[in-house]
């Protein structure tokens, strides 16, 4: 028999099928489900701006803004993820009790600091990133991202909201630097972390706090992961190049030593052997960028770990399509996983997994992650993977069409896709249990100053079992408008010739737009508007009655404006 809970999820997600199958009426070839009706927020689920729909497996949980780390303890009983998205910062910690249930509890980070604060000591944090590597059932090292900190925190203490102890990488001859991904290697007291800005892996004694190594590992490093027998170390490369300053350059002052524009594009010749430049004090050669298919871009750089506290580069391995002709970007390599003998690799940009042999340091295979009758088109957008070693699937979090993917590891080959909520991140597998990080959660309505806090969510739900998996994959096909509809596409009305989107990133249509006459906005939050205002809330100069955006709000009276 199923549980009251179950009954009510079920039927919810009934309605929300019903929502489709309506709008199925008025949809032409690949549109969105819910066709033009607006943003929806519901209990489990939501339609989507733009009118896909969302209603994610299991049970849900809430989350900070933009969870974009997560981590199971060893144990299986604590889950944590790391909120780095807009607003303020946090960790969200779910426990799970004797009941099975999970309780929830959030560490905020400071809020940003204000003219003349003062960093308030070791325990200070206002950021957090995407690492998280659990000392034990109650405490795990955080990365900071931006202090280029790291954080121990231990949540069975007094003063659980703030870290017990930190790292910082800003020594031994490097600053600015921006902690990310980390693995410990508990039996050795070994953590290992990505520092973004400096291009560089460190080793740090866990119990010292002691920088034992730094090794350059390639451009852009960002996720990591250890071998099954901790003796490798896997980095990702999601970048294409390594930028060098302009020669001369000061920034106290930027006016006459700097540029005022951009020294070439990309791709050109100049971007790769570089080009003179005049600046206030003369002219400059500017560097190039050299070849942007070099070993260190786009690729999984291996370590030797095998010397406690000594790390070896032994080699780079490059994944994905190469930049060239019919590839205009990176693979962005953003994912990445070892596991039974071998190490996986998710490319973001590709919509792709590398399958690279772990003893030989080889690429085995290349697993295409497509839509049936939009293969040509990219999107799926892989990131965070996990694996199950009883069913020998691969689990994929696959942020663009917000659900996960599951891969046969042995047949290599995508059997079918999971509901996850909007933009999962990050997916763990752990004793059958399925755990998913979702950025944008069930979405969140206008960015007033009265409005809520922008959430991320947590998915939970058992390993769905191979007969499960077509019902799924149907669903998150309709809910991303993936189906083919039988009716012809409308042409164009006569007369027009070109379309322009501008799309507006970030800023919902009431702050830019709610002043706009004859719309259902709401002009008194219209704070990008032709009003516009800046609130300084007592401790800075609050200004009114701005006109931002005049430029836009002219097109759109011109024109025409749409909102979903």
């Amino acid at each position: 028999m199923r549980t009251y809970d179950e009954e009510v999820f079920s039927a919810r997600r009934n309605c929300l099928l019903l929502l489709i199958c309506a709008a199925k009426l008025a949809s032409q070839n690949f549109n969105a489900p819910a066709g033009e009706r607006p943003a929806q927020k519901h209990t489990n689920g939501a339609v989507l701006p733009g009118g896909r729909v969302i209603f994610p497996d299991g049970v849900q949980y809430i989350t900070g803004s933009g969870p974009f780390g997560l981590a199971v303890s060893p144990e299986g009983h604590t889950v944590i993820t790391a909120n780095g998205g807009p607003g303020r910062n946090s960790l969200s910690i779910l426990e799970q009790g004797r009941s099975q249930k999970w309780d929830v509890r959030h560490l905020l980070a400071h809020t940003r600091a204000e003219p003349g604060d003062t960093d308030t000591g070791e325990a200070d944090w206002r950021s957090v990133f995407m690492g998280i590597a659990f000392v034990n059932e109650r405490s795990a090292f955080v990365s900071e991202g931006n202090s280029g900190k790291i954080g121990l925190f231990d949540w069975s203490g007094a003063a659980p909201e703030r870290p017990r102890r930190t790292i910082d990488m800003n020594r031994n001859d490097y600053d600015d630097s921006y902690t990310g991904d980390l693995a410990l290697d508990r039996e050795r007291n070994l953590l290992y972390v990505v520092d973004q800005a400096n291009f560089r892996i460190a080793a740090v004694d866990a119990r010292t706090r002691q920088i034992l190594a730094s090794v350059k590992v390639g451009r852009l490093p960002f996720a990591l992961a250890l071998s099954e027998d901790r003796r490798k170390l896997y980095v990702t490369n999601l970048g294409m190049f390594e930028y060098q300053a302009v020669p001369g350059a000061d920034p106290k002052q930027a006016a006459t030593t700097g540029l005022v524009f951009p020294a070439f594009g990309f791709p050109s010749a100049e971007a790769v052997s570089g080009v003179e430049r005049a600046t206030g004090r003369g002219v400059v050669k500017v560097p190039g960028l050299g070849d942007p298919n070099v070993r260190e871009s786009n690729s999984v750089c291996v370590l030797d770990v095998a010397s406690p506290g000594a790390p070896k580069v032994q080699g780079f391995v490059r994944t994905g399509l190469p930049f060239g002709a019919d590839v205009h970007g990176g693979s962005s390599p953003s994912g990445i996983l070892a596991a039974a003998g071998r190490v996986f690799v998710s490319n973001a940009n590709d919509d792709s997994v590398t399958v690279i042999d772990a003893a030989t340091a080889k690429v085995e295979a290349e697993i295409p992650i497509r839509i049936p009758g939009l293969e040509r088109y990219r999107g799926v957008l892989p990131i965070g993977l996990a694996y199950d070693a009883k069913s020998g699937w691969l689990l994929v979090a696959e942020a663009g069409i917000n659900a996960v993917g599951v891969i046969d590891v042995k047949a290599r080959k995508v059997l079918g896709h999971i509901p996850a909520a909007w933009f999962p991140t990050r997916v763990a597998v752990n004793a059958g249990a399925v755990f998913v990080a979702n950025g944008r959660g069930f979405g969140q309505g206008p960015n007033a100053p009265f409005g809520t806090a922008r959430q991320g969510s947590v998915s939970i739900f058992p390993l769905p079992e191979a007969g499960e998996l077509a019902a799924k994959t149907a669903f998150v096909l309709e809910a991303n408008g993936f189906v083919a509809r039988p009716q012809t596409e409308r042409a164009l009305p006569a007369g027009i010739r070109h379309v322009v989107l501008i799309v507006k990133e970030n800023r919902t249509y009431d702050e830019v737009f709610g002043d706009l006459p004859g719309t259902m906005g709401m002009p008194e939050i219209a704070r990008y508007g032709t009003r516009g205002y800046v609130d300084g809330k007592r401790k800075r100069l609050s200004i009114k009655d701005l006109n931002v955006t005049p430029n836009h709000h002219s097109l759109a009276q011109q024109w025409a404006i749409s909102d979903n």
